[in-house]
């Protein structure tokens, strides 16, 4: 269970998004205040500064349990881009790798409450998207990248046949994103400055909403886009729907998701993280070589809500690729920083990974 300081950060954090989120659910029906034009910045610092006010009280990274062991405290989230990590929790390789270690598995449901639960020390080992991280890292979080997930393309994706581009889109038309930080309103307003001259054009369009709350109300006429991962981009294909942006037309190919590690955990901790490291390439080598069994341990972790033949046919996707190299780091940085949503950019890509990762092929 979550300690007192993470449930009141997290409650926190709530209040602050309610000033730009209004989500009332009706049966199926959901509306949603659009989120505030050009004030995304303010939002994520607000978030930050109540997450290191409550650090203090919050417990030490890696401290040791009752039991006398260290701990280990790992957010993550669902989805086939988490596979590896997936496939490392349900085969509980960490678990047997230390023994003398509490490895302690947190589902959260994005990649910015995993950053404000490590600001707050109650996640040792985060994973989640390009944004949230690099935000993080230029708030002088001291964290970096210790692997990859893989290379994940996102879709904006739309059932409105008169919608062909962003010049389609009026006041009225909703664009669903999974929070105003999140790699998916980068890469809209990326595109958005390189189609419409402005890259906070559509800012007042976006509403926050998870993956599968932003399927439905697509599906059901209620936003008139979503900028979507696999396999909401497939799913939603079926359904009618066709991505008018990709973000690898935008960005070139770049990282999905990733796992990165506080400075001093890292530091203090090597065995933990040469065993964190070794169990999620493991894991990557396994979906690529053996990707039916791969997809076995996803459904059985999933408790069967995903058959083995859906995984696999996922882990084929058009635009998803395992990989524990990074790539596209240095190029979201650099348009984070022109358009001001971070202060500042790295100098090279490798001043946002550890040493394990200095020597790959990474950008």
């Amino acid at each position: 269970m979550p300690s007192l300081a993470t449930e009141c950060q997290f409650g926190l954090r709530v209040r602050i998004m309610s000033y730009y989120r209004d989500a009332t659910s009706n049966g199926t029906e959901k509306s949603c205040r659009r989120l505030p034009a050009r004030n995304t910045k303010l939002y994520v610092v607000a978030c930050l500064i109540l997450a290191m006010v409550l650090a203090a009280s919050s417990c030490t990274p890696g401290a040791s349990g009752g039991d006398g062991k260290r701990n280990m405290t790992i957010g993550y989230q669902f989805g086939v881009s988490y596979a590896p990590l997936l496939v490392v929790k349900h085969e509980k390789w960490l678990e047997r790798a230390l023994p003398d270690v509490n490895v302690d598995w947190r589902n959260l449901n994005s990649g910015a409450a995993i950053r404000d639960g490590m600001v707050a020390n109650e996640i040792h080992v985060g994973s989640g998207g390009i944004g949230p991280f690099l935000i993080g890292w230029a708030s002088e979080l001291e964290w970096k990248i210790v692997a990859a997930l893989g290379y994940l393309e996102y879709g904006l994706m739309t059932t409105d046949t008169a919608i062909k581009s962003l010049r389609d889109f009026g006041p009225n038309h909703r664009i669903g994103v999974p929070g105003p930080d999140s790699i998916q309103a980068i890469v809209l307003r990326k595109a958005a400055q390189d189609q419409l001259g402005d890259a906070h054009a559509l800012d007042r369009n976006l509403v926050s909403l998870s993956h599968p709350e932003a399927q439905q109300a697509l599906v059901s006429g209620q936003l008139a886009a979503h900028f979507a991962a696999p396999p909401f981009t497939e799913q939603e294909e079926a359904e009618g729907a066709r991505a008018i942006v990709r973000s690898f037309d935008v960005f070139g190919q770049h990282t999905g998701n990733s796992v990165f590690v506080r400075q001093g955990f890292h530091d203090e901790n090597p065995e933990l993280m040469q065993a964190l490291v070794d169990a999620i390439d493991r894991a990557i080598k396994l979906i690529k070589q053996e990707p039916d069994r791969a997809a076995q341990i996803l459904s059985d972790e999933s408790d069967g809500q995903a058959t083995p033949e859906q995984l696999v046919t996922q882990f084929d996707a058009e635009g998803l690729e395992f990989s524990p190299v990074p790539s596209g780091f240095a190029r979201f940085a650099a348009f984070m920083k022109e358009i001001g949503l971070i202060d500042k950019a790295p100098a090279a890509w490798t001043d946002l990974v550890y040493d394990n990762l200095k020597s790959v092929d990474g950008s």
